[in-house]
């Protein structure tokens, strides 16, 4: 799954983009998952990656400059940018409890997970573009140059649903991820730095010298890094043929969904990023796509899943 509010995730190579907003964002995340179930325990496994960029409108300048020339800030500018991609192996335990209410059933999950991890790389950017400069300074933590045994770290994660029905065709659900969780990362470089482009520098006898982009020192320390706590309210209306959702999640930001769902396909349909979704279910297979836009080079949000389940039993 990518999105961004920076450019089209298809950008045409003549296509020329202009961004008015106050902050940028572009995120990514590829999940690979493997799940055992067994009555009411089940066992999963999954690989992933996730990358995170944030910054505000100098940074997106910036960015968008380096492709353009003429995209560069032409005023004094602040530039702040975050950056945060990681790479983990996990291992989760789930266990569900039946609850009933009067004639209807719903479910408690219980569920901790086991973190691996592979690749971590956390820093922010800041300075100020001026006169076709910039100066700013770089500070980054990061399992790049290190030995293997070195960056591959542990953490641990719980986490809670619920779904209560309150009355024949309504329901309410609540799911929360890392509602605890922490990962303690056995090393890291820190590096340091500052960062200078487009400047000169006169040494003693007036020459001039081109300032080196980086300048600064690289630490090596154990950190201790928080898990990010995803929470999503949920209420449906069951109907004859199928039913409708209603979502409301908090990560970054608050974002809202709408759907539908019956037995072979759903829709959604999340604001603020106006993304849809479209999934189809054919026997063990289920097929989910989803973009902003109908036009590809237009889409600023988009998401390709495959899912296969094999049954197994005795």
């Amino acid at each position: 799954m990518a999105s961004t509010n920076v450019q089209p995730l298809l950008r045409k190579a003549d296509g020329r983009v202009l961004f008015t907003g106050e902050e940028g964002y572009y995120r990514f995340a590829a999940l690979s998952e493997v799940r055992l179930s067994l009555s009411r325990w089940k066992l999963r496994y999954a690989f992933g990656v996730a990358d995170r960029f944030d910054g505000d409108s100098g940074a997106v300048q910036l960015y968008l400059g380096s492709g353009d020339l003429s995209q560069f800030p032409s005023s004094d500018t602040a530039v702040s940018a975050t950056m945060n991609r990681s790479a983990v192996n996990r291992w989760t335990l789930e266990h569900v409890i039946p609850i009933r209410r009067g004639q209807e059933e719903g479910w408690l999950l219980l569920s901790g997970s086991l973190y691996l991890t592979r690749r971590v790389q956390q820093g922010t950017l800041t300075g100020r573009w001026q006169n076709a400069q910039f100066d700013g300074n770089l500070l980054l933590d990061t399992t790049r140059g290190l030995e293997p045994a070195d960056t591959r770290s542990v953490g641990v994660g719980f986490h809670l649903a619920l779904s209560v029905p309150l009355s024949e065709e309504w329901r309410f659900a609540f799911w929360g991820e890392n509602l605890l969780g922490h990962v303690w990362q056995r090393r890291v470089q820190r590096i340091t730095a500052r960062v200078l482009t487009n400047t000169v520098i006169p040494d003693a006898d007036g020459f001039l010298h081109a300032a080196p982009l980086l300048s600064g020192r690289i630490d090596t320390l154990s950190r201790e890094l928080s898990l990010r706590r995803r929470v999503t309210l949920g209420l449906a209306r069951r109907g004859d043929a199928g039913a409708w959702l209603l979502l409301a999640a908090q990560d970054a930001g608050w974002e809202y969904t709408l759907g539908y769902a019956s037995e072979r396909y759903w829709f959604l349909f999340t604001l603020p990023r106006r993304e849809w979704q479209m999934a189809y279910r054919s026997g063990q297979w289920e097929l989910v796509l989803g973009l902003s836009e109908i036009d590809p080079a237009r889409a600023r949000h988009g998401s390709v899943q495959m899912r296969w389940a094999m049954p197994v039993g005795r």
